[in-house]
């Protein structure tokens, strides 16, 4: 045998198939390269996607968002109440809030809803920052008709018994400015958690009180305008929701939903009322082709005619009324100059615009709301409300005393 005879069968199979990628004319097989450069690509993709939705706690919703479908309502016209929740924290910067004040009288003066009535704001005012001057310009505002006050708090490491005394502090000073106490005399409120570490779902850093639902019953408050709180611990597992909450002894009592019926009969403590969230394509690389909606209003995603339509397509609405959609939105209008800008700027004023074009033409009928009213309107659906919501706006929750006119003077009052 020569020595350069052929070599053994399995030796010249194994050389074949290093050269795979040529064709059998001897070019390059693109479509193979293709194929793998595909299956690396979307390998890449999903482990970017599931690190993403680990460290930014998505898990703690996405089933629930699974489950999740936009309501089909089969009648109209439907109406969408628009609420505007600002966790409002000027650290006691009364020319900030001056300032405010002058562009956001001038934007709602620009837009109304299907009553004419101007956008509502509700403040919720942090009670460890109360300050007699801005307090004096946010009852310039109620008594205009231009929104409610209600109350926010941030507290760490307290207990039961700390907090109460805390927020029986705060209640009396913003009831002397005739916030938070109805004109029947009751103390109601509704109430924002600062951090959004209600019910201690954060760690005590943020709260310390794991029975927080049943001591804000006992106060006064009637419902939690906090969530969503995409990123934390402390988002509910549901999405585009309105439920009822019982506290227990543990910590994120709210986690369990309850039927608003249970509010009625007494079992339950606060109403959860949440905004929307969801999820959006996007042609940003970076965020990889898909947004979260939060109805978050702040510098980085200021308001939009898309993100308008996005937070109606959410749908949140009590069961037994599809046709009424709740739309709560939420900012920190004058923690900085960026975000006092997206709150009373152009491009809220074109977001406006745009929701008074398209959610308000026949097929829909516009309300701007507070939150106050929002709470009443909801717990009337659940009772079986029915026909135009008008009559439903102060009840079970009467109007504050701090509160004028539902219209500007100029357009008449009801």
């Amino acid at each position: 045998m020569s020595p350069r005879s052929e070599p053994p069968l399995a030796t010249r199979e194994l050389v074949e198939r290093s050269y795979l990628p040529l064709s059998r004319g001897g070019s390059i097989s693109w479509w193979r390269l293709a194929s793998s450069a595909v299956l690396v690509v979307g390998v890449l993709y999903a482990a970017a996607t599931i690190g993403r939705m680990y460290t930014r706690k998505y898990y703690v919703f996405l089933a629930d968002y699974i489950r999740w479908s936009p309501p089909v309502s089969p009648q109209t016209p439907i109406h969408v109440f628009f609420l505007f929740v600002d966790h409002f924290e000027p650290s006691h910067d009364q020319a900030r809030v001056r300032r405010w004040s002058s562009r956001y009288r001038a934007l709602a003066a620009r837009h109304r809803d299907r009553d004419g009535r101007p956008p509502q704001h509700t403040w919720f005012y942090p009670g460890e920052q109360s300050d007699p001057g801005i307090m004096t310009v946010l009852g310039d505002f109620t008594r205009d008709g231009l929104g409610e006050v209600e109350l926010h708090h941030h507290h760490r490491f307290e207990s039961e018994q700390t907090l109460r005394v805390k927020l029986e502090t705060a209640i009396a000073e913003f009831q002397r400015m005739g916030f938070l106490k109805t004109v029947d005399g009751q103390t109601h409120f509704g109430f924002v958690h600062g951090n959004s570490g209600l019910d201690n779902s954060n760690g005590p850093a943020l709260c310390g009180v794991p029975t927080e639902l049943g001591l804000l019953r006992s106060l006064g408050a009637f419902g939690d305008f906090t969530f969503p709180s995409v990123y934390l611990d402390s988002q509910p597992p549901f999405v585009n929701a309105i439920y009822a909450a019982k506290d227990d002894d543990q910590p994120k009592s709210y986690a369990l939903r309850l039927p608003l019926s249970t509010l009625s009969d007494g079992s339950a403590d606060l109403m959860m009322f949440q905004g929307p969230l969801v999820f959006a394509l996007t042609w940003n690389p970076a965020h990889l082709f898909f947004d979260l909606d939060d109805g978050n209003v702040h510098p980085s995603v200021p308001a939009s005619p898309a993100r308008v339509d996005r937070w109606v397509r959410a749908g949140v609405h009590v069961p037994q009324r599809p046709d009424w959609v709740f739309v709560k939105i939420f900012t920190h209008g004058v923690s900085s100059d960026e975000d006092e800008d997206v709150t009373v700027g152009a491009s809220f004023d074109a977001a406006l615009s745009h929701l008074e074009r398209r959610y308000n033409d026949g097929r829909y009928v516009l309300h701007y709301v507070t939150a106050r009213e929002a709470y009443n309107l909801a717990r009337s659906a659940a009772e079986g409300a029915t026909g135009d919501p008008g009559p439903y706006f102060d009840r079970p929750i009467p109007r504050y005393q701090a509160d004028g006119p539902r219209l500007s003077p100029s357009l008449g009052t009801n």
